[in-house]
């Protein structure tokens, strides 16, 4: 296989490749200062380019190096199935190139194991998985990267923030430091080294935030309590409030009560006196005659009125967010196939439970999500939510066969189609400072 130098057409750059048989075998397109990715032969770009004067110039050279009197005037196309394949295996290369350079700083090494499996000179090996095979990275795709379950703290809901990320590229002299503000975890459980990455499709994208807010009442009695539970915590900097909230607080209440000669409570003087005295004579009076007489009855039916409840709705805490995906993954090849099942498998490995005795278990393995466009660490979409960089759990997987109600595979038994749906929960809440150590021009977890 030979490669031809870059051609400009219709402003845009091509490197021509051509087999053994000097057949043009694949084109490549110029999409980065060094990333050159595979146009599709059954495109009607590749058509385009294939027909262009700079593809004949190539093909004429490469053949004919100087001897421009037997330079031909037709371009010769390899087969199809060579077509495809090379496309194929060069759309896979770019694209695992650039996962396992981003994931763990060393090359690309080939393996037994059909190309899913890299070694790293440095920090061991990792898997990349993708379907389909073709998936181009420099388009919009969702990343599912999968860590060990790694306890740094006996407390590890709380917020991210970010730090000052140094690469260091080149040698000797010419070595080149650049830095990245990257967002980080609060106490996060989330191993170092990543166990492995699956590249999907984007899928149906939804983000819910929630937090719970319930209803509270308190009556006279006990909003006096309240009251008294203020007072013993110090206007309530025993029970949270810093010194100057509590000052605050306290100067607030006293001009209000200056001005309008009510008690802590709420209530003047004389109703909050009646409001007692309802209550205690008649939970006596219900004693006495041997029945349950709330204050509420006795005060509706001897005078039209009832306690006051002093409804409010009063934050709970956070909800911790779920996600649900569904991806249909069709086989067009033996190896797709192949692909496929590994994913499965590598996720269901993910998702189970470690034994270690009769005694204790070991957590799963936990993953982070990504809809990226690109492969570097940055290349995160602005247009939708981000995922909590704290980990999620696979809680459920369901897989299915025969999405389409019958079965139906190959020769060699793999399903034609297979549905795929994943539940992942995040494993600590979203936090205010979590939303503001994002971009600000996206929106957000």
């Amino acid at each position: 296989m030979s490669k031809s130098r870059k051609y400009t057409v219709d402003g845009k750059k091509y490197v021509f490749s051509f087999n053994k048989d000097n057949e043009l075998d694949g084109i490549q397109e110029q999409s980065g200062r060094a990333v050159f990715r595979s146009v599709d032969p059954n495109s009607n770009k590749f058509s385009e380019i294939s027909s262009s004067s700079e593809a004949l110039n190539a093909l004429n050279v490469n053949k004919f190096k100087g001897t421009k009197e037997s330079y031909q005037t037709a371009m010769d196309l390899a087969p199809n199935e060579e077509l495809n394949k090379s496309y194929e295996e060069r759309t896979k290369k770019v694209t695992n190139q650039g996962y396992i350079e981003e994931e763990n700083g060393g090359s690309l090494a080939t393996s037994n194991t059909g190309g899913q499996q890299y070694a790293s000179p440095r920090k061991g090996s990792t898997e990349i998985f993708s379907y389909p095979l073709d998936l181009n990275t420099s388009q919009d795709h969702f990343k599912i990267r999968k860590f060990n379950y790694q306890r740094r703290d006996v407390n590890a809901s709380k917020p991210g923030g970010t730090e000052i990320q140094t690469t260091t590229t080149g040698k000797m002299s010419k070595v080149k430091r650049t830095q990245t503000k990257v967002n980080v975890a609060g106490d996060s459980v989330v191993g170092s080294t990543p166990l492995g990455s699956v590249l999907l499709p984007m899928p149906k994208v939804t983000d819910v935030n929630g937090v719970e807010w319930g209803k509270s009442e308190l009556t006279i009695s006990g909003l006096a309590a309240v009251g008294l539970t203020d007072k013993l915590t110090g206007g309530g900097r025993l029970a949270g409030k810093s010194r100057e909230e509590a000052e605050n607080d306290k100067a607030i209440k006293k001009q209000i009560e200056e001005g309008r000669g009510i008690n802590p409570d709420g209530s003047s003087v004389k109703q909050f006196g009646s409001a007692l005295y309802a209550q205690t004579i008649s939970k006596i009076a219900g004693f006495a005659f041997g029945t349950d007489l709330d204050v509420d009855t006795y005060l509706a039916r001897s005078g039209g009125r009832v306690l006051n409840p002093n409804a409010e709705m009063l934050f709970q805490g956070p909800v911790i967010r779920d996600f649900a995906f569904s991806f249909i993954m069709i086989a067009r090849s033996q190896k797709e196939g192949d692909e496929i099942r590994k994913i499965i498998r590598f996720l269901k490995l993910g998702m189970a439970p470690k034994f270690r005795s009769t005694t204790y278990l070991k957590n799963p393995d936990i993953f982070t999500l990504h809809y990226k466009s690109g492969t570097g660490e940055n290349d995160e979409l602005n247009t939708v939510n981000r995922f909590n960089p704290g980990g999620l759990a696979l809680t459920t997987m369901a897989v299915d066969y025969a999405p389409n109600g019958y079965w139906s595979a190959y020769r060699d038994s793999q399903p034609v189609a297979v549905k795929m749906d994943l539940n992942f929960t995040e494993l600590r809440p979203i936090y205010e400072q979590d939303q503001l150590n994002t971009p600000e021009n996206s929106v957000g977890y």
